[in-house]
């Protein structure tokens, strides 16, 4: 407790953990926001995951791009073009009611997200002094999930009290106030970016990259269907208003998750936790086979989703950081979220046709599926990933911490 009071009374700590804490936020609710919205303005579930899918396949193929930029460019000028672009494109989404329009404006949303979270991640080495850096991180992750818990509820409650249209400017408001006062901050302009080692090997030509890419894929077409049929099957039933509090649910579940991460990956190597904690993932998604209707056991279902899989990002962007090419800190985490964002939005769109045609619990069904695949993959290609199978360094555990921040958005 401690050194949590002596970050906070860091002036650089304090501003950069609050400027965050806005966009953070936002970004938490612009998904369901985005599903609201589409849904009150076509009162098609169909046309909902299709503007979310092609939002999502945007903003994923614009996020290697632009981790690729932070690492040559660093990222102050980055993020002072694409706050204000993403809030105006929240603004026009959440004023049209055209599906024409709606689609065009969700696709220039997608590629104008702010690299939020990919910006924050470095800066810490810079705001506190090097014993306090493990508990900046924890902090870090904690604040991070703790909007996430937050987010799926304030944003239903807006569109089903409101609109969904009122929850996309909330959106807008959050993002410009958190990403223009990490812009302004002095740590983010002091940031210089990794430098490459001449001769590495590059990101595309890594084999481990290259799996870790695939997996990502299936996770991020099951976890894309995930986020389009839980509100679907929840609206189907006629209780929406039920949808936030679940998402929340697993929220809280991620939160302690991701707190008893810290004390395994200590004892066991990055690769041998990861594929521990993705077997125990797996089981934990299994029973979305069988119970999709909202109801107490839903929640508990999802609870126990967000603790099995919260440990699981951080053994993944451990095992990343052993596999990765010099230089590429940010590229690398962006081109993986590019392949899972792009799959995600698939998706997405996939399962709100599913969802209307043949009913929710078959694009649930996804989900437990796809994390299947993706756990067969790191399985059986777990030798490609060897340089992973070490204890890391106490540095690699708290990047790690921190590159887990919610690997599904695109910020």
């Amino acid at each position: 407790m401690r050194q949590y009071l002596r970050i906070l009374r860091t002036r650089e700590a304090r501003r950069l953990l609050l400027s965050t804490l806005p966009a953070r936020l936002a970004y938490s609710m612009v998904g369901l926001s985005l599903f609201f919205h589409v849904l009150q303005t076509s009162d098609s579930l169909t046309r909902a995951g299709l503007t979310i899918g092609i939002n999502g396949i945007c903003g994923a193929v614009s996020a290697g791009v632009r981790g690729s930029l932070m690492d040559r460019y660093g990222q102050t000028w980055l993020l002072y073009i694409l706050v204000p672009s993403y809030t105006a494109m929240l603004l026009v989404v959440s004023f049209s009611a055209n599906s024409s329009l709606l689609l065009a404006a969700a696709a220039v949303l997608g590629i104008t997200a702010p690299p939020i979270n990919m910006s924050s991640r470095p800066l810490w080495k810079i705001a506190v002094t090097p014993d306090l850096l493990r508990s900046s991180y924890a902090l870090d992750v904690m604040a991070l999930h703790s909007m996430t818990i937050f987010g799926p509820i304030l944003s239903s409650t807006i569109s089903l009290g409101l609109s969904g249209s009122w929850a996309l400017r909330t959106c807008a408001l959050l993002i410009f106030i958190g990403g223009m006062a990490l812009a302004t901050s002095p740590v983010s302009r002091r940031w210089i970016p990794e430098e490459k080692v001449p001769g590495a090997v590059s990101l595309w030509k890594s084999p481990g990259i290259r799996l870790l890419m695939l997996e990502g894929a299936f996770i991020g077409f099951g976890w894309g269907a995930f986020d389009v049929g839980l509100p679907a099957s929840a609206t189907l039933a006629d209780k929406a208003h039920l949808a936030g509090p679940i998402f929340a649910c697993m929220g809280v579940g991620t939160v302690l998750g991701v707190s008893f991460a810290g004390v395994i990956s200590k004892k066991v190597s990055s690769l041998r936790a990861m594929i521990m904690s993705y077997g125990i993932w797996v089981l934990s998604v299994l029973p979305l086979l069988f119970i999709f209707r909202p109801s107490p056991t839903l929640f508990v279902v999802a609870f126990l989703v967000g603790l099995a899989g919260g440990p699981l990002p951080v053994f993944y962007w451990e095992v990343l950081d052993a596999v990765r090419p010099m230089g590429s800190a940010v590229a690398a985490l962006a081109w993986i979220w590019a392949f899972e964002g792009a799959f995600a939005s698939a998706g997405a769109a996939v399962a709100g046709h599913i969802a209307e045609t043949w009913g929710a619990r078959y694009a649930l069904a996804i989900t437990p599926l796809a994390v299947l695949c993706g756990f067969m993959l790191i399985l059986f290609g777990r030798r490609i990933l060897a340089a992973a199978d070490r204890i890391p360094s106490e540095e690699e555990v708290g990047d790690a911490l921190v590159e887990s921040e919610d690997a599904r958005t695109n910020g």
